[in-house]
């Protein structure tokens, strides 16, 4: 989470936060996830909102986000989703690009480009993310 000093919060209600966002893979961004790293930024209003960076070359380990659904903004490089199960399939998100991935849902990440990703991340259902790393499947 950024500092308090950098967090704004207006008699309305509002909230501004201002300057970077860093993937540090702080408890408060739910930790990291093999080689994708997390940010937070807020919580607020039943949903949390931070940032992922994920290497070039690198993955993710298996995970989910228990309740909560996941947006994804990608602003730079590309990710590349496995929603893994019955129902698996694989897509890539390119900048400009959202993709949902639904709450409960076991899934993992790969960036294939030869840039950094960064992207833009909300989970509704909670303040404080969800992050569940599973073991490798069999």
């Amino acid at each position: 989470m950024p500092d308090e000093s950098d967090i704004t919060r207006f008699p309305s209600g509002a909230i501004l936060v201002s300057g970077g966002v860093e993937a540090d893979d702080a408890d408060a961004a739910g930790g990291s996830s093999g080689g994708l790293h997390r940010g937070s930024a807020i919580g607020a209003a039943g949903v949390w909102a931070g940032v992922s960076e994920l290497p070039s070359g690198h993955q993710s380990l298996r995970h989910h986000h228990g309740d909560q659904a996941t947006i994804i903004y990608v602003i730079s490089g590309a990710m590349e989703f496995t929603l893994h199960g019955e129902q698996g399939h694989t897509f890539t998100a390119h900048p400009g690009d959202f993709a949902v991935i639904p709450a409960g849902i076991t899934h993992s990440e790969r960036n294939p480009s030869d840039e950094g990703c960064l992207c833009v991340v909300v989970r509704t259902n909670g303040e404080e993310p969800t992050v569940e790393n599973l073991p490798d499947a069999p």
